[in-house]
């Protein structure tokens, strides 16, 4: 039975998860097309933003790219396992000699593997755990990594927003005080405040244009992230049902037998020592019990016996 089932068990490309951000990011950038100079109907919407900070900006662009690299990155490293995976399972060779170079991932897997494969392919249940938890724990950091990058373009987006704050209010309470100041004409006093405040609401382009990235950022990369933990937890998935068919469990029952009956120093042999006694000491006052419920009931048919002569 657990041969069929190492047999049975298919591992499954991550190709539709990468085909599935592929589509993602197309459709932004059809939508980056669409807001910008070179669509069939032209805007400077994103320009524009862009261009009230370019160096904040910039950084979270930049940012977004690494975020874009990195979890189609993680996405990809799961081909090269399934194919050692597949390699490993197809080979007729007894030494494995030709087997590819096992990826990174799953490089704490080949030496159980290789040395269960010596001892006639089964594995026992702690080397399975081992396994699956190296694995896990692998992906885990790099899902960890792809989050912080998603959390890093939402503090870039809001910090570029409370920065166009400060500057917006320093600015306006600066042209406050200068206004009363300079005193003059009321009609020249309102020009002169409409002309100076051009330059402190020019920090709101600061706060809403890093905002706009930073948030857009985020959203693409979450989606992408969503994928590739996809991707990762399909492999673990199969990677687990596969390993399930090579195990061989007996082996840890055996075990845990013989570390409850064999070792002295073990608890469940104290236990077992004590639940002898104590059914031993039960069995024995039982059966004096019984032995002297004989004796009375004998002793009561004597006496039946002389009452009835009598």
């Amino acid at each position: 039975m657990a041969r069929l089932l190492e047999r049975s068990v298919k591992f499954v490309q991550p190709g539709r998860y990468i085909l599935n951000m592929l589509l993602f990011l197309i459709a932004a950038a059809a939508v980056v097309y669409y807001m910008s100079p070179w669509s069939p109907e032209p805007s400077r919407v994103l320009v524009d933003a862009f261009n009230a900070n370019p160096a904040l900006n910039g950084l979270i662009i930049g940012v977004l790219a690494i975020g874009i690299i990195y979890n189609l990155r993680q996405a990809g490293v799961i081909s090269p396992a399934v194919r050692w995976v597949e390699a490993f399972r197809e080979t007729v060779d007894p030494r494995r000699a030709r087997l590819p170079r096992p990826p990174m991932l799953i490089s704490a897997m080949v030496k159980l593997l290789l040395d269960a494969d010596e001892r006639g392919g089964r594995m026992s249940p702690e080397s399975t755990r081992a396994i699956l938890d190296s694995i896990g724990t692998r992906m885990d950091e790099g899902r960890e990594t792809g989050k912080y990058i998603g959390h890093l373009l939402v503090f870039l987006g809001l910090l570029g927003t409370f920065w166009g704050l400060i500057e917006t209010v320093n600015g306006v309470v600066s042209t406050i005080s200068g206004l009363g100041v300079s005193g003059g004409d009321a009609e020249d006093a309102i020009a002169q405040l409409i002309t100076n405040l051009k330059a402190p609401l020019s920090g709101m382009g600061t706060a809403f244009s890093s905002s706009l990235f930073g948030l857009s950022g985020s959203l693409v990369v979450g989606f992408l992230e969503i994928q590739s933990s996809q991707a990762q937890g399909r492999f673990y998935t199969d990677l687990e049902d596969w390993l399930s068919g090579m195990t061989d469990t007996r082996a840890g029952l055996s075990g845990a037998k013989a570390s409850m009956t064999g070792d002295e120093s073990s608890p469940f042999y104290s236990l077992e020592a004590v639940m002898t006694a104590n059914t031993e000491a039960l069995i024995k006052a039982q059966a004096g019990q019984i032995a002297e419920l004989k004796d009375e009931i004998r002793a009561l048919n004597r006496s039946f016996i002389r009452g009835g002569k009598e």
